[in-house]
């Protein structure tokens, strides 16, 4: 009798089991037509995609055994190139570029995540500081990324300042295909860096400071007012150069070069050749005096948040 109660409540709890997993499951159904319309114009008004350039939805993947669904957007037009990849809540509401796993362990993570590529300053690239520092601290980045404005705000105010006698900066560009105005933006400072390094930074700090006042519509009127405000300049072939976008195979090869690497996101830094995931001013300065071969007294890492970066 004993044994026959068992097995009841057994048969009850295995039923209440399968019924929870019957019930997951049909909370996770195929997106619908009105669904994907409704993110589909998110991402339009989100990353000021042109209402003239059609994006396509699909979901390519979901996370483990969960409703979280990872969602790729794409311009079904191929001259006109968009990408983006995200995560989607159960309940669609949320969008996120970056899901993390608290079942996975930070440092194993990182460990892997501090991966080396090589001929990182093979080239000839714009450089802030001195050739023969201990330290190159290499930037993919983006001119119409809010987190790559961020990180040149804080290597210019915070490290340089004080690090600059052992930092060297080398800027690679990874304009994203989801950001409107970036490529032309690129193109533009290659053309300045043609004439002079310092020209290019001009453009670099110009560019993330009016971040906000840039449009697809004004950029080339803004590029020609800051150019003509540069001493020593040669105007015309500037002007020449854009206008042929004689710098277009170089910014290609220069995505090229990041996406043959695996490197889809900006900012992405590499300190002496090593990916290093950077989320504070003070956490970098310590990495930087560390390495240094006469290294400071570290200072304490002040950590807010987590790494903020843009993925094509």
């Amino acid at each position: 009798m004993k044994t026959n109660r068992f097995l009841v409540v057994l048969i009850a709890v295995s039923s209440v089991s399968l019924g929870y997993v019957a019930l997951t499951r049909a909370q996770c159904p195929p997106l619908k037509d009105a669904d994907k319309a409704k993110l589909v114009d998110y991402v339009h008004k989100k990353y000021s995609v042109p209402a003239t350039v059609q994006i396509r939805v699909d979901e390519a993947a979901r996370v483990g055994s969960t409703c979280y669904r990872k969602l790729e957007f794409k311009s079904q037009d191929a001259t006109r190139k968009f990408r983006i990849e995200l995560y989607a809540s159960p309940d669609l509401r949320f969008l996120t570029r970056e899901l993390l796993d608290s079942l996975v362990d930070p440092a194993a993570e990182e460990r892997k995540q501090h991966r080396e590529v090589t001929g990182l300053t093979n080239g000839n690239f714009p450089v802030l500081g001195p050739p023969n520092a201990p330290i190159t601290v290499t930037i993919f980045s983006d001119f119409e990324c809010p987190y790559c404005a961020r990180f040149a705000s804080m290597m210019r105010s915070e490290i340089l300042p004080s690090e600059g006698d052992r930092v060297r900066l080398v800027f690679r560009h990874l304009p994203l295909s989801m950001h409107p105005w970036a490529r032309a933006a690129a193109e533009a400072a290659a053309c300045a860096f043609e004439q002079k390094n310092e020209f290019f930074w001009s453009f670099h700090d110009f560019f993330f400071e009016h971040q906000r006042e840039l449009t697809s519509g004004n950029l080339r009127q803004k590029i020609l007012e800051h150019a003509h405000g540069l001493t020593g300049l040669d105007r015309a072939n500037f002007e020449s150069c854009s206008a042929q976008k004689r710098t277009a195979p170089a910014i290609e090869h220069e995505v090229a070069f990041a996406n043959d690497n695996g490197i889809h996101a900006t900012p992405t830094v590499f300190l002496n050749g090593k990916e290093t995931r950077v989320v504070a001013a003070e956490q970098l300065r310590t990495l930087i005096r560390q390495l240094s071969p006469n290294p400071r007294a570290p200072s304490a890492a002040v950590v807010s948040g987590g790494p903020r970066f843009e993925r094509q």
